[in-house]
């Protein structure tokens, strides 16, 4: 075995505990690395994905104020609209409000379907359907009004199957019987891209608004958004229609892009990007300094042992690479351990993200980029006390007393 190497195993098995600390905090900082960088590239993708020939009409007021039904034909006649649908938060639980959050809109599903055709793939249509999957969830959503098209994790997380009957309960939308909401899954989806999640149920909203409206509501039902499918570059004029049809009420309503609905609620989180890459920045550079000082202590204790080995006859080049490999081993194996640790933990991560961000994900990119960090600070790390080692004289280096 050649010098350097015998150099750093002698160096790693004396300081042993200095460098296991070393080690767990790169690990530590590429674990935040994964997981910060991630959770701002799922922020940025549901905005990214956004459909450029979509927008969405809500009230002027808040998202909170439901629009009248009668705006679906007078927001058809702006020039430019070529399809759309209204979307109807429910906001129900299945058996305990604790079992875990996933949302559901109350839709026009033939229009939702064709609107999102690129956005979601059919996985299940109902029972025997086969062939076009896609349009045997419609048949089936036209023909029972209380079908629901559910994502693929709401399906896995609650056991559900394509034929089950569902129960939900709606505080905002309580059934008039006083009891659950009955739903017939009829089919399960997947999404192709990050502006849609797969957790979403969709029903028919005339489900709801002929449930609620014949109960002992106080109003009728209303909707809160108007989800709107526009001809090829004909989004910014349909914007300006919609809001100038409305101007003068009775609800005046406020219109966007999809992208920017997106970015809206991403701003009602704060500047969570430069929130959360101050953080991130912050602890790579205090990790990054203390693997610094580790390596320029190890440095500082090999002086005598440097200049022994010079006298012997051993070169520079061999001394000074001993260091640095011990510097990029510690730090790599820092960077595989935190990989190791993002990868086991990513899916518990997703589930406990997935009611806030659905579309969360440690893509390997991601973990390359960690890792490659890592190997970084071990260079820029070992460079400056290796360059020290080569430089010393035999003398010099002997006279030392540590």
């Amino acid at each position: 075995m050649s010098v350097p190497f015998l150099q750093v195993r002698r160096q790693l098995r004396a300081h042993w505990f200095r460098n296991l600390l070393t080690v767990g905090a790169v690990s530590l900082a590429v674990l935040l690395f994964a997981f910060l960088v991630s959770l701002i590239r799922t922020l940025d993708a549901q905005v990214e994905d956004s459909s450029g020939e979509r927008v969405v009409v809500q009230s002027a007021v808040s998202l909170f104020v439901d629009l009248p039904l009668d705006y679906q034909t007078k927001i058809e006649s702006v020039p430019g609209v070529m399809e759309l649908t209204k979307w109807q938060w429910f906001g129900a639980y299945h058996k305990d409000p604790n079992s875990g959050f996933f949302p559901q809109f109350a839709v026009d599903p033939d229009r939702m379907l064709r609107m999102y055709e690129a956005d979601i793939e059919i996985e299940e249509g109902p029972p025997g359907a086969s062939g076009d999957l896609r349009a045997a969830v419609a048949r089936a959503m036209a023909e029972e009004k209380r079908a629901a098209l559910v994502g693929v994790k709401t399906m896995e997380k609650f056991g559900w199957k394509v034929g089950d009957t569902v129960q939900l309960i709606c505080t905002i939308f309580p059934h008039p019987s006083g009891g659950a909401w009955d739903f017939n899954i009829v089919g399960s989806y997947s999404k192709k891209k990050d502006n849609v999640d797969d957790q979403t149920m969709f029903f028919r909203f005339d489900y709801l608004e002929d449930t609620f409206s014949g109960g002992d509501a106080a109003e009728a039902v209303g909707t809160g958004t108007y989800f709107v499918q526009t001809a090829p570059g004909a989004s910014a004029a349909v914007i300006d229609g919609i809001d100038a049809l409305f101007a003068n009420g009775p609800q005046r309503t406020r219109t966007f892009t999809e992208a920017a609905f997106q970015q809206g609620f991403v701003s009602m989180l704060g500047n969570l990007p430069l929130f959360l890459g101050t953080i991130g920045g912050a602890v790579l550079f205090a990790v990054f300094f203390s693997v610094v000082n580790a390596m320029l202590i190890a440095g500082r204790q090999r002086i005598r042992e440097t200049g022994i080995l010079k006298a012997l006859g051993f070169s520079d080049g061999s001394i000074g690479l001993s260091l640095l490999l011990e510097s990029l081993l510690l730090t790599s194996v820092g960077g595989l351990l935190g990989v190791a640790v993002v990868l086991g933990a990513s899916q518990a991560l997703k589930q406990g993200l997935a009611g806030f961000f659905p579309n969360f994900e440690v893509g390997p990119g991601t973990l390359l980029q960690g890792f490659a960090i890592a190997v970084l600070m071990g260079l820029v790390a070992g460079i400056a006390p290796m360059l020290h080692l080569m430089r010393l004289r035999p003398t010099a280096a002997l006279r030392n007393e540590g």
